[in-house]
Formats: structure tokens, sequence, C-alpha cells
């Protein structure tokens, strides 16, 4: 039979321990969205990709609304929010608990 010195015994417990304890990495940022100029009624497209069955949340400063979709199995979302030209859209997303950080696009004048 093997038999370990005490201190293996506590040495590998206190590092099986502070593994358990270490934060975990935080979620990438989505892709740069897609967004279009407002429409007739003042609505802009946001589309584009992040995770699989995440909720995508978009933020206009200009206006303070949220809007937002769970995306798809195929982490992509098409959504839309309302806006003015040159208004900021900050996107980011949520899974489980985690929540990534988030990236910002201004609203264009013309939709290329």
């Amino acid at each position: 039979m093997l038999r370990l010195p005490r201190r293996s015994l506590l040495l590998g417990a206190s590092l099986f321990l502070s593994a358990c304890l270490s934060p975990t990495l935080p979620l990438p940022p989505p892709d740069r969205p897609d967004v279009t100029s407002p429409d007739a009624s003042g609505m802009a497209r946001v589309r584009g990709t992040a995770v699989p069955q995440a909720e995508v949340i978009a933020w206009n400063r200009g206006n303070d609304l949220l809007a937002g979709q769970v995306s798809g199995a195929d982490a992509t979302y098409d959504f839309m929010i309302r806006a003015d030209v040159g208004d900021i859209i900050e996107l980011w997303y949520v899974k489980g608990t985690d929540q990534s950080s988030s990236v910002s696009v201004k609203v264009p004048d013309k939709t290329p």
C-alpha cells in the first residue's frame, strides 16, 4: 500500500480547493453587429452573432431604450430598436449567469 506524506495530501487538497474557487473566464464580446439607419417609423435593425441560446441585449444610449432577443441555435439574432441617426447602440449578451463585455455601434445616416 502506498503511503503519502501528510504534507503532500494537504498540498493536493489546497490546490484542488483553490482551483474550485478561481474565477471563470469572462465571456467574449459579441461580434460587432450590423445596424441599419432608422426606417420611416424610427426603427433600426440590429443583427449579428453572439453565442447560441444567449440573451442578446441592445441599449440605445440616446433614448435609454432596451431591446433584445434570444439568439438561435446558430448564434444569430435579428431585432429592431427605436433609434435616431447618430445614436450609440451598446450591445452585449447574457448566457446563464455570465455576461459578456459590450460593443458599441453608431446608428448610421444611410445603410450601405
